[in-house]
């Protein structure tokens, strides 16, 4: 990666800067008709959660925090209703991730993607789990697109969402 680019795990001294791109990409998703996140999720609170569980990751360039995500191993309980098409009973999960609407269309998500392989590789996951928004067509787009396979629907207070799984080590 470009030396001004940094992904790490994020410290209590950066929660005010990562709760703001959580925030400023919320108005966006709002402003865009997508209405997945609000003021009641994600929260201050639940971000530095995540920051003291040291799964919070911060992508940073020049120094800036551009870009964040969760990386561990919870699964919302819904997720027990899904067919995975990969059975794991311990696979690396992603939550909330987020690019500043100030970065976005400059591949940060992708970048992010790659990243959170790379870690399951190297931290010995065989399959990625998550969920997406099925009315956020950027995100859907994105992971279809990154070969992450669509294996069913959970609902949650703001509507359905996708759950997409990808097989990373045999």
């Amino acid at each position: 990666m470009n030396n001004n680019i940094i992904i790490k795990k994020l410290s209590e001294q950066e929660i005010d800067n990562t709760f703001k791109i959580y925030k400023d990409a919320t108005e966006n998703l709002i402003s865009l008709g997508i209405n997945q996140w609000d003021d009641f999720y994600p929260t201050k609170e639940i971000i530095l959660n995540d920051i003291k569980k040291e799964s919070l990751f911060g992508y940073f360039e020049k120094n800036t925090i551009c870009a964040a995500m969760v990386l561990n191993t919870e699964q919302s309980p819904e997720y027990s209703n899904i067919d995975w098409k990969f059975k794991d009973k311990h696979p690396l999960v992603l939550h909330r991730i987020c690019v500043s609407p100030k970065h976005q269309r400059k591949g940060i998500a992708k970048k992010l993607i790659i990243f959170m392989e790379e870690y399951a590789i190297k931290n010995n996951y065989k399959t990625i789990r998550f969920d997406t928004f099925t009315k956020n067509p950027y995100s859907v787009k994105l992971y279809n697109s990154l070969g992450f396979i669509n294996s069913g629907t959970v609902k949650f207070r703001k509507g359905e969402f996708y759950c997409f799984e990808k097989r990373i080590l045999s």
